[in-house]
């Protein structure tokens, strides 16, 4: 390649290399104008909870674990030590909500959903831990949000967060009384009013936690 090839490669890579930079400075600046929502889940064992909001950590869980099985695992010890006769206590699955980014969230719904059979051709189900049953997805509606249930936060502003929490006992036996059992790998999917789904994956064992009423 002689001196005449170089001398137009050359300004020809510096204007290439300015065009990446620029698109790449554009992208980080969209991303950093998307919403960011961040949701955190673990699994816990208290006395006296219930299902939904849960925003004030006044009282902190007695115990806790990442795992389903590893709380699990901490029961016995537990329930010794206080006195206590499974399922005395409630075991819950946590969720807590975040708003990381800079503009404010207004969130449209909040479901617990699954998949039965193969991840891309299975039926996609709801499950509305309400009025204890799973539906299909596309006849779920604004049944099984969790958000249309009592008066909830619908707005996170920058730095905000919110939590909810589900009684591992009543969805374990919701999902084997409607046919799914062992470890269900479930997730909260979670809409903005502006399209945008966020999902959280967590799971319920059935064997773990479904428990006969009267038992």
């Amino acid at each position: 390649m002689g001196e005449e090839s170089l001398t137009q490669v050359g300004p020809a890579l510096v204007s290439l290399l300015a065009l990446l930079l620029s698109l790449f400075n554009l992208y980080l600046q969209r991303r950093d104008r998307r919403p960011r929502l961040e949701i955190r889940a673990r699994y816990e064992y208290r006395i006296g909870t219930s299902n939904g909001s849960s925003d004030d950590d006044a009282s902190p869980p007695l115990i806790h674990d990442d795992s389903q099985e590893g709380l699990y695992l901490l029961l016995g010890n537990f329930l010794r030590e206080y006195g206590l006769e499974y399922p005395q206590g409630i075991p819950v699955v946590r969720f807590a909500l975040s708003n990381k980014g800079d503009k404010v969230l207004y969130l449209a719904s909040i479901r617990l959903v699954f998949r039965t059979g193969s991840r891309l051709f299975g039926d996609r189900l709801v499950l509305n831990p309400t009025e204890d049953r799973v539906l299909p997805l596309e006849l779920a509606e604004g049944a099984a949000n969790v958000l249309g249930q009592g008066s909830l936060p619908v707005e996170l502003v920058p730095g905000d967060g919110v939590g909810y929490r589900f009684e591992l006992i009543r969805l374990a036996n919701t999902l084997a009384k409607e046919g799914h059992t062992g470890n269900v790998r479930m997730a909260l999917e979670v809409s903005d009013r502006l399209g945008n789904i966020y999902r959280r994956p967590f799971g319920v064992n059935t064997d773990l936690w479904a428990y006969p009423e009267g038992q």
